[in-house]
């Protein structure tokens, strides 16, 4: 697998262009509620909706604007992470599905990251790129894996994100944060924290559609 190698100087030059980025290809980045709080002494995995080529980009923004003092981890597909490997020095790290030993090693690397504290991890349930409002979504269960002993070092947030398209030709950018989530210990609480995923992006979708807004990022 290839590990993720944070460097300064990467964040310095992509920061302000990905800034730009959005700026060109969006209206604006709107909030449908407010961030939760996470606890400092816990180290935080964000579960994301997966249905752009900006996914990725949208879960960093947040970890900037919104927890700035946490190190920024995302999973990747090992085939497109060495593709845009600059990515692993913003914190981006593989897995390779075709490989049961390379499965492991992810496995165990996201424990190690997920028991320090200052960790920000984003992990796609969906696992692929699909439609928003495609019905029904894929979860591809297996959290528990990459969560096996963090249970006390680790919460969970689930986070959807949703473009809404109005009179103008760019679309807006809506987010919206679940409830802060214990890690599951069971079976039960694993499909509960599944189903709640999902309502949160049926809720951020209907809520965009509402142009719903506690606040912008830009």
């Amino acid at each position: 697998m290839i590990e993720a190698q944070h460097k300064w100087w990467a964040e310095k030059i992509f920061r302000p262009y990905i800034d730009s980025q959005f700026k060109k290809n969006f209206n604006s980045f709107s909030l449908i509620n407010e961030p939760p709080a996470a606890d400092p002494a816990k180290s935080v995995l964000f579960t994301p909706n997966h249905f752009s080529w900006w996914d990725g980009f949208l879960i960093h923004k947040i970890q900037r604007e919104f927890y700035p003092d946490r190190t920024f981890y995302i999973l990747m597909l090992e085939e497109q992470l060495k593709i845009y490997y600059f990515f692993k020095y913003l914190g981006a790290y593989s897995i390779k599905l075709n490989n049961p030993k390379g499965i492991v090693e992810t496995f165990e690397y996201t424990r190690k990251i997920l028991k320090e504290k200052k960790t920000f991890a984003a992990i796609y349930p969906q696992g692929a790129i699909e439609p928003f409002d495609k019905e029904p979504l894929t979860i591809k269960k297996g959290l528990e894996k990459f969560t096996q002993g963090c249970e006390k070092q680790t919460q969970l947030i689930p986070i959807a994100f949703k473009f809404q398209f109005y009179e103008g030709k760019k679309p807006d950018i809506y987010v919206r944060f679940g409830e802060v989530f214990e890690i599951p210990h069971d079976k039960k609480g694993l499909d509960d924290y599944y189903q709640y995923f999902l309502d949160n992006i049926r809720s951020a979708g209907e809520e965009a559609t509402q142009m719903t807004s506690a606040g912008r990022i830009f």
